[in-house]
């Protein structure tokens, strides 16, 4: 059972009488606001309906996990007076508030809306644990963190563009945490070689990036909503530690995430079919196309066989 993805943001789903409600802040980037996913879904089975303080433009699509009762848009005026300690009075009371946040303004806030504020450090505190389960366990007092396979996030597949096609995504937020360019393309031509359709996705930060090959498939600045279905649709994707790979993940996509000044064990992509690389220097530019194509390979026949 699904919550409707159209559902409007701000629109709440009555819970039942036997649920409680609970906010959940993460204020962060696409990836930060997918891996929530794995608190939420362990509040849910504590008898918790979470309400989710994050950018809408990212969280929107999470209306789709029916744990999910509703979003604030962290970005919208009406929050602006909780972000300077005040909670908008009619927002509503939450039995509990996990707040992935140091803001001692959004903490004050809060204090006045939930019956029991916990707050988790946003950054790690262990560098050999997934994020996510830090999270989790930081709420282990009020639910036992899942460890198992999370519910994929459903998406509306007829959105998809270039389904069935191997989706390569050479960019991220930050240039460091790129493969380099030329090895991707050098990938991309392998793989179409070998007789698979390849389609690169360009956002707004790889705006300004050539991928050369004049007949390249590309998919140019996607909407969240469309970029999350061809996700779901596709036969295998490739990027670097950034947001789409972890939506990528989140929809069920075949996944390869290749890091370098990252840590892959904390910041693994959270999804069934999800392999990741980095090469043992650290240095991206160490990370051989040989060793790339050959674990895409392996995951892509194992993404076909599930």
């Amino acid at each position: 059972m699904n919550a409707p993805a159209s559902r409007p943001t701000g629109t709440t789903v009555p819970p039942s009488s036997k649920e409680r409600r609970a906010l959940v802040a993460r204020i962060g980037a696409l990836g930060d606001v997918l891996l929530t996913r794995r608190l939420t879904y362990s509040l849910s089975r504590a008898g918790f309906r979470s309400t989710l303080l994050a950018p809408a433009r990212h969280a929107s699509l999470l209306l789709a996990d029916p744990w999910i009762e509703v979003i604030l848009d962290s970005e919208s005026s009406r929050l602006a007076e909780a972000f300077a300690g005040a909670w908008p009075g009619d927002i509503g009371l939450f039995d509990l508030a996990v707040i992935l946040s140091r803001s001692a303004e959004l903490m004050h806030a809060v204090g006045s809306a939930a019956r029991e504020v916990i707050q988790v450090p946003p950054e790690p505190t262990a560098n050999d644990v997934p994020i996510w389960r830090q999270w989790t366990e930081g709420a282990q007092s009020i639910c036992t963190p899942f460890t198992g396979a999370l519910p994929r996030l459903e998406v509306d597949a007829p959105a998809a563009i270039a389904p069935g096609a191997v989706l390569l995504h050479p960019g991220s937020g930050s240039p460091e945490k790129n493969w380099p360019l030329a090895h991707f393309i050098e990938v991309g031509r392998r793989l179409v070689a070998l007789g698979h359709r390849v389609a690169w996705i360009r956002g707004p930060a790889e705006a300004d990036l050539d991928f050369i090959e004049p007949a390249a498939e590309v998919i140019e600045q996607p909407r969240v909503q469309t970029l999350a279905a061809t996700l779901a649709r596709s036969s295998l994707f490739i990027g670097n530690d950034s947001g789409v790979s972890h939506l990528a993940a989140a929809v069920g996509a075949p996944t390869l995430a290749i890091f370098g000044p990252t840590s892959p064990t904390v910041w693994r992509p959270d999804g069934q079919r999800v392999e990741t690389l980095r090469p043992e220097s650290g240095a991206l530019v160490d990370l051989e196309v040989e060793r790339v194509v050959a674990v895409a390979l392996d995951l892509a026949r194992l993404g076909t066989s599930a």
